[in-house]
């Protein structure tokens, strides 16, 4: 997975005034001493001999496991590096943008230049500042790229990309190879909810490390390109038929009697309500989108619960309940963080929600 270092960066220099070396150095917030680049390859053209100097305005503190993790001294290969990329980006709040009319948001969407710095570390794999809120100086070239240093310069940059992109590849099969092994240990013939929690573990792992290679991804082809490689060389999943037979077992839908039928109508209003209360009020928190996920999944766990004709297995309904239950606590958690400046009903709301989770998850077990 890339890493990316905008929002940490104080300031740098981009020396590309040697042609076919890179060099320049970076305040890091977070990181001991500057990180300085020593890199093959050429920038573009809008870049190519001069010296790049840049500040940003609005630092944050990187992660102390991912400052240790960086090399001080970068070496490797010049990505794509130029001050003259261009980003759409939004010129009012977000909060204002959610409630802006069609004409609005498309008059506050514009493109902005956007410094772009990518390169790949012999050690980090590869690395990314991309910022349109920098403040940055360009000096005079020194020299300038002819149309087959512009060629030799893509065609670097997509072969350095390119093997970062196959490595990435390799360690998800590495990842989805382990999962399948945890998969294999568990009983298939097993359905209680401890069983059904182990299976979504690994679901989740699965799921993680799929969206972290997607993460890579550049453009919706590369996307596609990137989704036909992760699976290519992973083998076949058995024939239909001949697994159907291998795993020929009786499964005991849940029927949901009156009062649970009752408990799920009560979640998915509940839900419904705090989406409508408190959702737009949550923009800009990083709590939003876990709030938004407990209401979504909680009401999909009680719309499974109370589906016609017992479609779904106890264990099965039991285990994502109590997934929803420990979410609840994790978002009630991250609120406390900003508990001066949400509205403090929610917790309460939240509670409730949690309460009746607990409520329903009783019901299964009996």
């Amino acid at each position: 997975m890339a890493i990316r270092l905008a929002e940490f960066v104080r300031a740098g220099t981009i020396d590309c005034s040697v042609k076919g070396v890179i060099t320049g150095e970076l305040l890091v917030e977070g990181m001991s001493s500057p990180m300085r680049l020593n890199l093959k390859g050429t920038p573009h053209p809008d870049i190519a001999g001069c010296v790049l100097t840049f500040t940003n305005p609005e630092i944050d503190v990187l992660d102390f496991e991912i400052a240790d993790y960086l090399e001080l001294e970068q070496t490797g290969f010049a990505g794509d590096m130029s001050a003259a990329q261009k980003r759409k980006v939004l010129s009012m709040p977000l909060e204002e943008f959610s409630q802006a009319t069609e004409e609005e948001r498309e008059a506050a969407t514009v493109w902005k230049n956007t410094l772009y710095l990518e390169w790949f570390s012999h050690y980090n794999g590869r690395i990314v500042v991309e910022a349109v809120d920098y403040e940055w100086n360009i000096d005079l070239p020194r020299w300038t790229l002819t149309s087959e240093d512009l060629a030799e310069q893509a065609e670097t940059a997509k072969a350095a990309m390119d093997m970062h992109l196959n490595f990435a590849v390799e360690i998800f099969q590495e990842t989805n190879e382990e999962i399948r092994a945890a998969e294999e240990e568990i009983d298939p013939k097993a359905n209680d909810e401890f069983t059904w929690e182990k299976r979504l573990q690994e679901s989740d792992k699965r799921a993680e490390a799929f969206h972290a290679l997607m993460e890579e991804a550049r453009t919706p082809e590369e996307m596609e390109a990137l989704a036909e490689l992760a699976y290519s060389d992973l083998g076949e999943d058995p024939e239909p038929d001949v697994a159907c037979e291998e795993d020929n077992h009786e499964v005991e839908g849940y029927e949901a009697d009156e009062l649970t039928l009752d408990l799920c109508n009560t979640i998915q209003r509940h839900c419904k309500s705090l989406i409508e209360a408190h959702y737009e009020s949550l923009i800009g928190f990083p709590e939003q989108g876990e709030f938004l996920t407990l209401m979504v999944k909680s009401q999909t766990a009680a719309d499974m619960v109370s589906s016609d004709g017992g479609c779904f297995e106890r264990g099965f309904l039991i285990a994502h309940v109590k997934r929803e239950i420990a979410r609840s606590h994790r978002v009630n958690g991250g609120l406390k963080f900003f508990s001066s400046e949400v509205d403090p009903v929610i917790f309460d709301e939240v509670w409730r929600l949690r309460d009746c989770l607990v409520e329903l998850a009783g019901e299964l077990r009996k």
